[in-house]
């Protein structure tokens, strides 16, 4: 036994241990105090496993391969664990993604003036993170609010660098204008540190100082300085008021209730605002395998990792196995105390209550849909598992220009969108040959380290197939794939399905779940390369005729509309003065001249 052999080797110490699958692909993160022991766990055998632990023995036994991570504490383990389970998104864990983004509001921290901005998602780089919104317009009101209290940009860095007199937000009080000048650095980091204390909790102590600010330049006469510090310090009391007479119970918290049912998981989320519950979603952890207070532990951190800082109080049906590491972890990410408590009684019991009924009731088996398609597929294309990860490539090009290339990818049946790629078409003189294109990219996609998918999908028939198989020759077996075609049909007929070895199509009814799930998958990847296709072309329309110029490139080109404000203005001055106010060498400003003068040049007589 794989684990059993593991043991002998495992330390005892705090750390993260990944079990892979025969292909290599991890299926099961965890955490462990001490990793020896809790392996063991895994290795034990009982005559009459419950049905939780069944299903734990039907993993062990896909495992074979189990490595381990040693850290210096759990802390750090309880980390690394969310970090992995978030990059690799193992079959047996908690996955909380879902394709809807709700909106946030972002404070970028990696500008000289730190800009506030909605936004969806979440990004690499230094930034702070307040929400989630169940609605945008929540968002913008909130924005709007905010930006009264705390006048901080949300232009564009592009638009902040090129702006030469101050918006309209600087007109109305909601921004400083440091685009021109009107706040030094110093100031304007000063409304940004305000702003993160109000949303750790201290706007109480903003509007103090506020307050104070305004006295002193009251008392020192500057009348109009103090009149804005003013309709600052009203507004975020106004605000704060509103939060405090909320009532002792009315304050935010979450409330997260975990239901079981035939051995899959459910998760209700209620979302309390000022004494209301503002949203409720219900989850699936179908894959999850774990007790549920291991699955309560993994859950917190990822979903507030994607869905903003968790509020001063959650309320929970199940304590994580390890509650006060969680609670550290979660309150370091808050950069204040994040208190995890089960009541008992009274009305946050009656929250509670009413999430265990939300989690519990019965939800639209849309998943088991997908299983059955999934299980069919492997049948019908004769596959080793059923292809819970299926990437489908698309060619789009323009009458054999700009031919650029599309993967996506599903995984259970549904867009993974991060595995979604772009590829432009590097080969020389591929025109609209697809089937070049389509050896460039399969080749490029099946380089490298990257997972291999579950079953490999051409948009095309028999022909698109064959190619297809003739590209794989030149891959290492092992990277080689399951292949399939997808054809349209004649007229209103249904698609069709060819694979390898087979001279007809396979045998799919025309309203099968599983042909609509190919046919999906298909669709998607051509969107999603005429997308890609499409930008491409408006990328190209938007290039200057200046750029037609020898030697004249975007810099050059940039430079001397700059300077001019127009290319009527750039025609009518001398190549003398082109270079002096674009400051370009004079051979440039001598072609430039003569090509817009050229421009209008009627042809003569023949």
């Amino acid at each position: 036994m794989v684990i059993k052999e593991a043991l002998a080797r495992a330390p005892r110490s705090p750390g993260v241990y990944l079990m892979k699958d025969p292909s290599g692909k991890i299926i099961y993160v965890g955490k462990a105090k001490v990793l020896r022991s809790r392996l063991g766990n895994y290795a034990r055998v009982e005559d009459h496993p419950t049905y939780y632990r069944h299903k734990v023995q039907t993993m062990v036994s896909r495992v074979a391969q189990v490595e381990w991570v040693v850290t210096g504490s759990e802390k750090e383990a309880l980390l690394l664990e969310n970090t992995l389970i978030k990059r690799h998104r193992p079959r047996y864990n908690v996955d909380l993604r879902d394709d809807k983004s709700y909106p946030l509001l972002k404070l970028g921290l990696d500008h000289e003036f730190p800009r506030l901005s909605i936004v969806r998602g979440r990004a690499e780089g230094d930034a702070k993170y307040f929400g989630p919104f169940d609605k945008v317009g929540a968002a913008r009101k909130t924005l709007s609010l905010l930006q009264r209290i705390f006048p901080l940009r949300r232009c564009t860095d592009h638009t902040l660098k090129n702006r030469a007199r101050p918006c309209l937000d600087y007109e109305t009080g909601r921004c400083s204008a440091p685009c021109v000048g009107k706040i030094d650095n110093a100031d304007y980091q000063g409304l940004v540190d305000q702003l993160k204390r109000f949303f750790v909790g201290q706007g109480r102590d903003v509007a103090l100082e506020l307050k104070r600010r305004m006295e002193e330049a009251s008392q020192g006469e500057r009348f109009e300085q103090a009149a804005a510090l003013r309709d600052r310090y009203f507004a975020l009391l106004r605000t704060v008021e509103k939060q405090r007479v909320a009532g002792p119970t009315g304050g935010d918290q979450d409330v997260w209730a975990l239901h079981e049912d035939r051995g899959a998981f459910r998760l209700a989320i209620l979302r309390v605002r000022s004494g209301r519950v503002v949203s409720n979603q219900v989850k699936d952890l179908k894959g999850a395998l774990a007790d549920p207070e291991e699955i309560m532990g993994q859950a917190l951190l990822a979903f507030y990792e994607l869905n903003g800082t968790p509020p001063p109080l959650v309320l929970l049906s199940h304590m994580p196995s390890d509650p006060s590491l969680v609670a550290e972890v979660l309150s370091d990410r808050a950069e204040r105390k994040v208190e995890l408590r089960k009541p008992q009684r009274g009305e946050k019991r009656g929250l509670l209550d009413l999430a265990l009924l939300n989690a519990s009731q019965p939800r639209v088996e849309t998943e088991d849909k997908s299983e059955k398609s999934l299980l069919l597929l492997e049948k019908k294309l004769g596959l080793d598992a059923p292809p819970r990860h299926m990437e489908c490539i698309d060619i789009s090009h323009l009458g054999g220009r700009l031919t650029v290339a599309s993967l996506v990818a599903f995984k259970d049946g549904k867009p993974y969108k991060e595995g979604y790629r772009r590829y432009k078409v590097l080969t020389k003189d591929v025109g609209g040959d697809d089937y070049a294109a389509m050896k460039e990219v399969v080749l490029r996609r099946l380089s490298g380290d990257r997972p291999l998918p579950d079953l490999l999908v051409v948009d095309g028939g028999k022909g698109q197939l064959n190619v297809a198989l003739s590209i794989l020759q030149e891959v290492p077996y092992e990277r080689r794939p399951p292949l399939a075609a997808l054809a349209k049909g004649r007229e209103t007929g249904p698609d069709k399905v060819y694979v390898p070895g087979r001279k007809n199509p396979v045998n799919l009814a025309a309203r099968e779940p599983a042909i609509f799930m190919l046919m999906h998958l298909r669709d998607e990847a051509h969107r999603f390369a005429i997308t890609y296709h499409r930008l491409l072309r408006l990328k190209a329309l938007k290039r200057s005729i200046l750029e037609e110029i020898p030697g004249v490139g975007p810099k050059k080109s940039r430079a001397m509309l700059k300077a001019f404000g127009s290319l009527a203005a750039l025609k009518k001055a001398e190549p003398a003065l082109i270079a002096k106010k674009a400051r370009i060498d004079q051979e440039s400003a001598r072609r430039t001249s003569a090509f817009l003068a050229a421009l209008d040049t009627k042809p003569g007589p023949e």
